[in-house]
């Protein structure tokens, strides 16, 4: 078996899609390679259960980054001195200052030197025939950057799942976040881009880059029965989000658009949120006056994937909320698995790639507005979708695409390094 190397940020186990889509990958990628996973230490402590050798890189962490994990009952209520105060400090320069630390290359260096001699010790003893590295996360480019500075001749794919340099939020790091993809268009033979947006933006700086759309995906083995259902026989509607809520959602207007949903009807709904909420998300929904309207709000909070899948299924609708500025890339990995579980899809967005995706097709879309999303969400209790088509997005298509873009880049390599030899 060939060895490669994978960086990632998250390894199996988390509570995030990234992790999902990491274990997916894995169970194809162990059959046919040898690996040395390297990953966020706060993102797996432990050793995947993928591979032997697993080397983690520690990267500077601060409750000011972390979001709250609200449960059934208590939407995170606290009204203790973070609470009041933290909004005050989420100021876009002080979020800058912050980020330009967290990000730095150099702080990253320092903290990571026994992973580099890890990495020498690795390098010292074992031949590899390709790096495959997963991003948005700029750290995963730093070790890619140390290794590349002793192996130079090393094929590099890089999995590209979000923009870096994104416009999305307030207090970006632009100049580190432009490094770093200057970074992306030094260092690789070959990109994947996870949505059409994505492909066209890193194409545009790369123009001679052979780069390829590869969509997410979902575990066919988690989702081989499903069978539509028609809402509109339904008494009442269970929505459900899977996903953390931050960088203004907008969870208050899609709430209000539930309410005015149930005004028009008279159907009671249940909306259940699976993951995370930040500090304005929480905020919002303490704000929210549901008694007596016919909307129940229950957070869930963080769950294991397993979990994750039960709440879906059990559900009449799956729910996507994009960011208000909306954006020309975004499909969130959760798209697949809603597909895939034939659940109809209620996404929130103005995401023009999303939106192609997904309205009349999987589902309806509505803009930020609650009588758009209360219009969307009565135009799919009147109608019926079709999934017939889902294993297109299936994990087995997907890692059938990337396994083979992963080998013509090392044949490439190959044939060059017996070119030379000749």
């Amino acid at each position: 078996m060939k060895q490669i190397i994978v960086i990632s940020d998250y390894i199996e186990g988390q509570p995030v899609i990234a992790s999902v889509r990491y274990a997916g990958m894995m169970k194809y990628m162990t059959d046919k390679y040898r690996m040395l996973v390297i990953n966020d230490e706060k993102n797996g402590a432990e050793t995947s259960q993928f591979t032997n050798d697993n080397y983690k890189f520690a990267t500077p962490s601060s409750s000011f980054t972390q979001m709250s994990s609200s449960h059934r009952g208590d939407h995170g209520r606290s009204k203790g001195l973070r609470y009041r105060v933290e909004p005050l400090l989420r100021n876009r320069w002080l979020l800058s200052a912050w980020r330009s630390y967290k990000y730095s290359q150099h702080q990253f260096d320092r903290m990571n030197m026994a992973l580099y001699r890890q990495l020498d010790e690795f390098l010292g003893r074992q031949e590899v025939a390709a790096i495959y590295i997963t991003i948005p996360d700029v750290y995963g480019l730093y070790v890619l950057q140390y290794i590349k500075q002793r192996t130079a001749h090393i094929p590099v794919i890089i999995e590209i799942r979000d923009i870096i340099n994104h416009r999305i939020g307030k207090g970006n790091p632009r100049l580190m976040f432009r490094r770093a993809e200057r970074l992306v268009s030094k260092s690789a033979d070959g990109i994947i881009a996870v949505s059409e947006g994505i492909r066209a933006h890193y194409q545009r700086q790369n123009p001679g880059m052979d780069i390829r759309l590869i969509t997410n995906g979902y575990d066919e083995e988690l989702f081989s029965e499903c069978v539509p259902q028609a809402l509109g026989t339904s008494g009442h509607l269970t929505l459900t989000h899977i996903g953390s809520i931050y960088k203004g959602r907008n969870i208050t207007q899609f709430v209000q658009g539930l309410v005015e949903f149930h005004r028009q009807t008279h159907k009671p709904i249940t909306l259940n949120i699976i993951g995370l909420l930040d500090q304005q998300a929480l905020q919002e929904i303490d704000a929210l006056q549901l008694r007596n309207t016919g909307v129940t709000l229950e957070v869930i909070g963080s769950v294991s994937h397993a979990e994750a899948i039960r709440w879906l299924k059990a559900a009449d609708i799956a729910v996507i909320l994009t960011h208000r500025k909306g954006s020309e890339y975004a499909i969130p990995g959760k798209t697949f698995e809603y597909i895939g579980a034939c659940k109809p899809i209620l996404a929130v967005t103005e995401d023009k790639e999303l939106t192609a995706m997904i309205h009349g097709r999987y589902g309806l879309c509505a803009v930020h507005d609650p009588q758009a999303i209360a219009s969307s969400l009565k135009g799919m209790t009147e109608r019926t979708f079709d999934y017939s088509d889902r294993m297109k997005y299936s994990r087995a298509s997907q890692m059938q695409q990337i396994m083979t873009f992963i080998e013509n880049k090392m044949n490439v390599v190959q044939t060059a390094s017996h070119t030379e030899e000749d």
